[in-house]
């Protein structure tokens, strides 16, 4: 009798041949048999014999999610202080992020970990970063259209997958800004956040001259009067935090945020549950 903490190939395909068997013991024993490949079978698919067509691939999908959902809160390490001990802590923020993105994986479809995709995006813009510093890195990350923005569906829990956003798809100006400021850190230029209600920019220096770029928008140069326009609009708290430089910690509180409410608005409490559990390793309730 094969293991059921079997997760061969072999094995795989059993499972894959029962996925059109929809009676509720059946189905139930599949989807707890797939918990054994912790939510990713992406790399074993194509070493199966079994060949899925699109139905079966959103079932498996559907059916992989518990075990992704279990795997990020058991991978989600946040020391007892929580979103301010995580401040200026840039290896523990990216290791967080690569959990969130492993978890809004569809864990079917194969493509590059987080840490792999910003170590080769880092290799391929370093000469552009020593000769030009972060006014390059701004021109050929969104100045080119590389990345581009989601306008159409700024709260899909997928802006945030970041592995698959460096594939080339599209995200909200919280996840291009975040992106920017991985990539910059990667190649040690200097380069801040400031986090705005449904934006972030970018701050570096150019010269003498300290710029403000809008990943949401190209890449776009923001004008010292545009952000003083912006800024009138908002309340006083919000200003202040508006002005400084985000950290790391308060960026993850941002997209957990931005998650536990896309989550709930489409109806998916569970996940939406996740995230404020999530949250609540980061900060004190109520968030």
């Amino acid at each position: 009798m094969t293991n059921s903490t079997d997760t061969s190939p072999e094995r795989l395909s059993v499972l894959l041949r029962l996925l059109d068997d929809d009676s509720p013991p059946v189905r139930a024993s599949v989807e707890k048999a797939l918990g054994a490949f912790g939510g990713d079978v992406s790399e074993l698919l194509g070493e199966s014999a079994v060949k899925l067509n699109e139905a079966d691939t959103e079932l498996l999908s559907l059916l992989l999610l518990p075990a992704r959902r279990e795997r990020l809160r058991r991978e989600w390490i946040v020391p007892a202080g929580g979103a301010a001990a995580v401040a200026d802590d840039w290896d523990q923020f990216e290791a967080l992020l690569r959990s969130l993105s492993d978890y809004l994986h569809d864990g079917v479809s194969l493509r590059q970990p987080l840490g792999d995709a910003l170590d080769l995006i880092a290799e391929e813009l370093e000469v552009t970063g020593a000769d030009l510093g972060a006014t390059g890195i701004n021109a050929a990350l969104f100045e080119s259209g590389r990345f581009t923005a989601n306008t159409g569906e700024e709260d899909d829990p997928d802006n945030y997958d970041l592995a698959h956003v460096l594939a080339g798809n599209p995200s909200n100006a919280v996840g291009l800004g975040i992106i920017f400021l991985l990539v910059a850190h990667r190649l040690e230029i200097d380069v801040d956040g400031l986090l705005l209600p449904r934006s972030l920019l970018c701050r570096y220096h150019d010269d003498s001259s300290v710029i403000l770029s809008e990943p949401l928008v190209k890449g776009r140069r923001v004008q010292p009067d545009d952000l003083a326009h912006r800024m009138r609009r908002y309340p006083r708290d919000i200003r202040m935090i508006a002005t400084r430089a985000a950290t790391p910690g308060e960026l993850l509180v941002r997209v957990v945020e931005e998650l536990a409410t896309a989550w709930s608005v489409r109806g998916e409490q569970e996940d939406a549950e996740l995230m404020e559990e999530l949250l609540a390793t980061l900060v004190k309730a109520p968030f």
